[in-house]
């Protein structure tokens, strides 16, 4: 939880970079996973006439966990140049998502 009386971040603390972006504070690796597993359990079950509705069911389950995480995981604002992390400070309404442009110029 963030605390109210900090400020939003202008610049990077750590290497002084005016670049920040906000993203979700939850690995991308596992995201992945749940994508997979869910894929492959689907293909399973839906190579069977009789299993196909179970497939489905797990395909809905997947997106509904998504969801959830969707809505409950914080943002964290993150460092163009440094890449550091920073989760308790308030997010900046100038902060956007990642993009790609931005990070070409800090591009090592």
């Amino acid at each position: 939880m963030s605390n109210p009386t900090r400020q939003p971040l202008e610049t990077c603390p750590s290497c002084g970079c005016p670049d920040l972006f906000i993203r979700k504070d939850f690995p991308q690796k596992i995201g992945l996973l749940i994508v997979v597993i869910a894929a492959l359990v689907f293909l399973i079950l839906a190579s069977n006439p009789h299993t196909f509705y179970l497939g489905a069911w797990v395909l809905v389950g997947a997106a509904v966990v998504d969801a959830l995480l969707y809505c409950f995981v914080p943002k964290i604002t993150i460092c163009y140049r440094c890449r550091a992390e920073f989760r308790d400070v308030p997010l900046h309404p100038r902060h956007g998502g990642f993009e790609l442009s931005v990070a070409e110029k800090y591009r090592q």
